[in-house]
């Protein structure tokens, strides 16, 4: 709108100017060159007409076609001035309309934020009067900003309501205090028997800190309350004197290395909810004798119990998924009686030296069985592999003494070296055509003296306890 004003002021101004320079010419203005060559009597009656002529401006009484110019250029800016006023009118109402808006919202960018502020800097006139040229810069030129105290008043008011705790330290606790519940960071007492309170302050304890408890050298009994829901990493790690501690009934994790080391703890019941037993939870917890696993647990980590070896338990969660590098290592009594039907993965050496085990049945959502899986569980009889692995890997059932009968799946495609190697009770062994690779000493030690194999698949020399020949093959 204020290009079609401008631009119809100055094609007015344009047309104007062209017509009263025609008249001008008409009366004479421009023939200077003829006035030289005249006679002072036409140089008389001229200087006459022109007297005439401005004595008629003067008066205001211009020929017809110069009043109706004047006439249709005086309309042609009322109308021009009536639309800018309009226009102006229309924008100064969005500015208002912006105004009540939340900082943020306006719509307007930090540059035309930049532009406006210069141009209202500078106002919205000269100092004759012109309209400030600026204004055709931006359409945003009427448009006000919100301010920067605006902004910076929005941002602490929304930092305000953060919930920061307050550390605080009473007589025997160190602990952060939210708005809603307490987080336990440090436990400064000396007592031998703790029950932790379920509230500090009014406001319910929910979470255990890393490493809260770590390193005490009182504590040999503990009750948690049911409010907390999380025992961060380490919290209990390296607790030399704890003989038991009680979970809460509301817990849903557990970090890792939260019970490392803790030498003399002699039984644990990890409650419903829990989905995952962390890195080293139990590492070497070498007196613990009863442990409860819920069948909500789907992960236990990496050396979770390695080297309890005291450790009698009977029953893997039914929901496990996945057993981590060396969770069961030197587990002499560990001695599962049924294994969950969607496990999915078994660790470098996870279950290596437990020698309880007596039977072994690896579901059908079995696909990954990592190196030394079973290392020297001489105790099992039985096993069987249900079909879904497609490799054995090096030494997964080496030095397995009791096992006599070998059912191998057809979705095992390779055997790795000394897979077998050491399974010396071995009498019977079926191996599939799909079976394609079958490592070094994969069988070395067995005392089975046949064997069929798809005559496309490789293999070492000592592979099999005997030398092979065509009636092997299939």
């Amino acid at each position: 709108m204020e290009k079609l004003f401008w631009g119809m002021v100055g094609g007015c101004t344009i047309a104007f100017g062209i017509l009263l320079a025609m008249y001008l010419n008409q009366t004479g203005v421009f023939d200077r060159a003829e006035e030289e060559t005249t006679t002072e009597a036409m140089a008389d009656a001229q200087t006459e007409e022109e007297t005439e002529t401005q004595e008629s401006l003067a008066e205001g009484e211009y020929p017809a076609d110069i009043r109706s110019l004047i006439e249709n250029s005086q309309g042609n800016y009322a109308t021009a001035m009536l639309v800018f006023e309009e226009e102006q009118a229309r924008q100064e109402s969005a500015s208002l309309e912006a105004q009540r808006k939340p900082s943020g919202q306006t719509g307007v960018s930090s540059t035309t934020s930049t532009t406006t502020s210069t141009s209202t800097n500078n106002g919205g006139a000269g100092k004759d009067g012109s309209v400030d040229s600026g204004r055709n810069d931006s359409h945003d030129y009427f448009l006000e900003q919100p301010s920067e105290s605006q902004e910076e008043e929005s941002y602490v008011e929304e930092s305000s309501t953060a919930d920061t705790p307050s550390s605080k330290t009473d007589s025997d606790f160190q602990y952060d205090l939210y708005r809603d519940h307490v987080v336990i960071k440090k436990y400064t007492g000396s007592a031998a028997s703790l029950d932790i309170p379920d509230t500090i302050e009014g406001k319910p304890v929910t979470q255990i800190g890393d490493s809260a408890f770590s390193n005490s050298k009182s504590l040999v009994r503990v009750s948690m309350p049911d409010t907390v829901e999380k025992i961060g990493k380490n919290a209990f790690k390296g607790c030399a004197l704890l003989v038991d501690i009680e979970l809460s009934e509301g817990l849903l994790e557990m970090g890792e290395g939260v019970f490392d080391s803790c030498e003399r703890l002699a039984r644990i019941s990890i409650p419903d909810g829990v989905t995952a037993i962390g890195k080293k939870a139990f590492n070497e917890c070498n007196e613990l004798i009863k442990a409860t696993l819920p069948s909500t647990i789907q992960t236990i980590g990496e050396q979770a119990f390695y080297n309890c070896q005291k450790m009698e338990l009977t029953k893997l969660p039914s929901d496990l998924v996945s057993v981590d590098k060396e969770a069961f290592f030197d587990c002499y009594k560990l001695a599962p009686t049924k294994w969950p039907s969607d496990l999915e993965r078994i660790g470098e050496s996870a279950f290596e030296d437990c020698f309880a085990i007596t039977t072994v049945k690896l579901p059908s959502s079995l696909t990954r069985l990592d190196k030394r899986a079973f290392y020297s569980c001489t105790g099992i009889t039985e096993l069987t592999i249900k079909s879904g692995v497609e490799a054995i890997s090096e030494e997964a059932f080496a030095a397995c003494t009791g096992i006599k009968e070998l059912t191998i799946p057809k979705s095992v495609i390779s055997i790795g070296d000394n897979a077998f190697s050491g399974c010396n009770a071995l009498e019977s062994v079926e191996i599939p055509k799909n079976t394609l690779s079958i490592g070094a000493s994969a069988f070395t030690g067995a005392i089975f003296t046949e064997v069929k194999i798809n005559k496309k698949c490789s293999f070492k020399e000592n592979s099999f306890p005997f030398e092979l020949t065509e009636d092997n093959y299939y």
